[in-house]
């Protein structure tokens, strides 16, 4: 598994550098309810954590790492492995393995760790494999002191709903939706199948990400349909790159979203990606997203 940092788009108030691998993915869409599996139990227990939405897209909760408590954590189910910062690490005396982490801008030294375990609400991960990272950068940025990132693997230990209307994370069962697609793997990232302008795309679910972004050389479009913004930017590893818009129409299996501004990053998505660009959910105009991990299905109000 190929391990970097990516960036988000500069213009959406702040690029952010988080920890990713390079997933290949495909998932399959279905246009009635799909049902739940027999014998789950709509009445186990549910935890409801408020977050704090920084920059307009990125959520913080209150965690505790190991016997540190009551710490800033953000939630990206586009991060994986998951990551404590390097204070932290230092107050609980952790050393992590060093080796190479592959990033945008070139190969850095980094150190793997056994994480402590880390509770978010009902959500409990314990033995998580991640990294040690200095977040200074981040907090800087967002201007509050943070004590890890809790990636994908640490969230896809169980089920959890994205309330962004009450401003709640919601871990526990989830109800049956008509609004829902199934995931084709959920490990080590999730991907969804969509289509915009009539093409068919396959989106990383990227909860730090705020809108729908695809690489230009995975989508086809003429040129004059594109809006150049000039204060758009990408960080790739060759510098910066401009970002330009189109608008489309956006479905997600039976479900037309009607037109959606589409951010074209003027870069080309490394071939071994098998994924055409990022799906956000906090300017796509939903209330709710769920990740039914039981299930396999991503759900969407």
């Amino acid at each position: 598994m190929t391990i970097g940092i990516r960036q988000r788009l500069g213009m959406l108030v702040g690029q952010v550098a988080l920890l990713v691998s390079v997933p290949g993915l495909l998932s399959v869409a279905s246009s009635s309810p799909i049902p739940r599996e027999d014998g789950e139990d709509e009445s186990a227990a549910k935890t409801e954590v408020p977050f704090q939405l920084c920059n307009d897209k990125l959520m913080i909760v209150k965690a505790t790492i190991g016997p540190v408590k009551n710490v800033n954590m953000l939630l990206d189910t586009g991060t994986s492995p998951s990551a404590i910062n390097q204070v932290i690490a230092d107050r609980l005396n952790l050393r992590g393995k060093a080796g190479l982490l592959q990033t945008l801008n070139g190969t850095i030294q980094a150190q793997s760790v056994t994480l402590p375990p880390i509770q978010i609400g009902l959500l409990h991960a314990d033995s998580i494999t991640g990294v040690i990272q200095d977040l200074t950068f981040l907090e800087r940025r967002l201007g509050i002191s943070l004590g890890g990132i809790a990636g994908l693997d640490i969230l896809s230990t169980g089920s959890f709903t994205i309330d962004y209307r009450r401003r709640k994370v919601v871990f526990g069962p989830i109800a049956a939706s008509a609004k829902a697609i199934r995931f084709e793997t959920q490990k080590p990232f999730l991907t969804i199948k969509a289509k915009i302008k009539g093409q068919e795309v396959r989106l990383l679910v990227d909860s730090g990400t705020p809108g729908l972004l695809v690489y230009h050389n995975r989508f086809r479009t003429a040129q004059e349909q594109l809006r150049v913004d000039p204060i758009a930017s990408m960080s790739t590893a060759s510098g910066m790159a401009h970002v330009r818009w189109l608008r489309a129409v956006v479905s997600l299996g039976s479900d037309n979203l009607g037109a959606r501004n589409v951010a074209i990053a003027d870069v080309d998505s490394d071939l071994q990606n098998d994924f055409d660009g990022l799906l956000g959910f906090a300017t796509m105009g939903f209330s709710k997203v769920s990740f039914d991990f039981e299930n396999g299905l991503f759900g969407w109000e």
